[in-house]
Order: structure tokens, then sequence, then C-alpha cells
């Protein structure tokens, strides 16, 4: 099993005057607000991959340092070392953990999941998120097999919007979205808002940064959802060999992790 070093809590350099006043604007309601020194084993766990062959892999890149405090997660990979030849999203997942708690949609209105996300890439290309980025997601693994999330670069943001063959999703996909005259000036590295907005009674799906769209789409909206952040590549296997190791890496900050319309 991967493991990862638990590095000390963060300091109050993390909250930005921007941050606390949106914090102090919107209406949702924190589900967690890390004190540290480590996450919440009530509210988190490590993400756990089925393999084709039998089996679960856990995708804590063993270079992963991970700070825990004052509001805020805060992973640093110096450099990956995580990988696999040939099971995909074992290869892509660098660091992955999913919230413990299972969140119900209602069925006549939206519900909204939130976090302030800040990225910098470590080597390779901000510009090429295949190579790295960070990821807010909310998902239904179990039943629907599908996943939204609000990803980036230390200059890039995107939706994505999938449908999980490794979970067993009949007809598979994975979608990744840019809106590209929505201008974030080309600056991830400062805490941003990311959102997520599900509505089951329109069928509707919404990604949104500082509460502009970046994507949406009528699809299909599952009634339960759990919530997760990670770290990923998304090079293709190729060749039976992995392509996702390049000397690079990634930091990514999560702060305050909040939700809208459904029990807290």
């Amino acid at each position: 099993m991967a493991t990862y070093r638990a590095r000390s809590a963060l300091g109050a350099e993390a909250v930005t005057p921007e941050t606390q006043a949106a914090a102090a604007r919107d209406d949702f309601v924190t589900y967690d607000e890390p004190n540290g020194p480590d996450l919440d084993a009530t509210r988190w766990s490590p993400a756990r991959l089925p393999l084709p062959t039998g089996g679960e892999h856990v995708p804590l890149d063993p270079n992963a340092e991970l700070a825990v405090g004052e509001g805020e997660v805060r992973v640093t990979i110096p450099r990956f070392s995580l990988s696999h030849d040939a099971f995909q999203a074992a290869d892509s997942a660098k660091y992955l953990i999913f919230s413990t708690r299972q969140f119900q949609l209602p069925p006549d209105r939206p519900a909204a999941f939130a976090v302030d996300l800040a990225v910098k890439n470590i080597g390779g290309d901000p510009g090429d998120y295949r190579r790295g980025m960070a990821a807010f997601q909310v998902f239904d693994l179990p039943v629907s097999k599908r996943a939204f999330s609000v990803v980036g670069t230390a200059t890039r943001v995107f939706a994505m919007d999938e449908q999980l063959g490794s979970w067993g999703a009949r007809e598979p996909f994975i979608h990744v979205v840019e809106s590209p005259y929505e201008d974030f000036g080309d600056d991830l590295t400062r805490l941003r808002t990311c959102e997520v907005t599900l509505d089951r009674s329109s069928s509707t799906a919404a990604w949104r940064v500082d509460g502009r769209t970046v994507y949406e789409a009528g699809t299909f909206i599952p009634e339960r959802v759990r919530i997760g952040f990670g770290v990923w590549t998304m090079l293709p296997v190729r060749d039976g060999r992995s392509r996702s190791l390049e000397g690079q890496g990634l930091q990514a900050r999560w702060r305050r992790f909040r939700v809208r319309g459904v029990d807290a």
C-alpha cells in the first residue's frame, strides 16, 4: 500500500481577504474546515480503486507530503513516483481522497458542492493538464459511475465530466472542457472558488469557478454523491508502459469543503 508523510499544520497565511469575504457572503454549510494535524478519519478516507485482476489499489504517492490545518489541506508531491503499466486509473491517480459521508441529492432543487482550490505545478508544463493537475470531485461510483470535477493546473481551469469504466460503466467516457473566454488571468496559484451544482429536477450539471460558469450540461444526475480531492495525470498508457512520470510534480491546496442544498 502506498503511504504519505504528514507535515506540520498550516499557518494563517493560507487565508486571503478574498476568500474570507467570499465565505462571509455565501450560503453554504461547511462539511469540513480541516484543523489538523491530519485529516479527520471520520470525514475522509483514501480512495480504493478496484483492480481488474482482483484486489485494490490505494492511490497515495509515496512522495506525497500532507499538511493539514487552519481550515486547509495541502498536498505536495515534489516528483510523481506512483504509476501503473496496465491499469489506467491506477496510473493516472497520484493522490486521491474520498469523503466518508454520502450526500442525498434532493429531487426538486439543485445541490451545490464547493471548495477553494489553488494549484502550483512543480516542473513539467502547466499548459498541459495531462501531466499534472489537481481536482475537486463530486461522484457516485457504486450506482451511476458518474463523476463531476473542477480541475486545474497553475494556469488553466477545466470542467471534467466522466462515466467511469474503472467502476464498471458499460459506456465509459471522460470529457475535459475549457471555456476559453472565461479569463482567470492564467493564474490558479491563488485560491479560487470551485463549485459543482447538480440539479435532479432539470437533469443539469454546472461547473463554476469564482462564480463563472466553465461548463453546463444536460445529463443524468445520480441520487447520492460523495466528494473528493486529488492529484492526477492523464496520459494514456501506451504499449504496456506508463508515460506519466517525467520528473514533474505538483502542489495543491483545498480550503473549506462546503455544501448547499443538502444536509452537511
